[in-house]
């Protein structure tokens, strides 16, 4: 499988991690490694997680309130946004 990073993805997970850095040393870079890993997860088995509307599925991070959300395109997974789960769920919509 290859993957496909929207051009907004890299701008979502920045904003994360320099929010967690700001309310605790080191927090933003323990923010990076679950994301990191979070990517890595989806990787091993895309189709894991249940196809929501658009035919977008989501990943929760571990130890933070934050969504991965993705789809698979044939032989590619395309990840569309790293947003916080409170957000409202369309937030990052045009991205699909």
């Amino acid at each position: 499988m290859h993957r496909w990073f929207h051009p907004e993805f890299e701008t979502d997970l920045i904003d994360a991690a320099r929010y967690y850095q700001s309310q605790r040393p080191r927090l933003g870079g323990e923010f990076l490694d679950e994301a990191e890993r979070a990517v890595e997860e989806i990787m091993h088995a895309p189709e894991r997680w249940p196809v929501r509307l658009g035919g977008v599925r989501r990943y929760l991070v571990p130890r933070f309130p934050y969504l991965v959300r993705y789809r698979v395109t044939g032989d590619t997974v395309q990840f569309l946004s790293i947003l916080h789960a409170a957000r409202h769920p369309d937030t990052g919509g045009t991205r699909i």
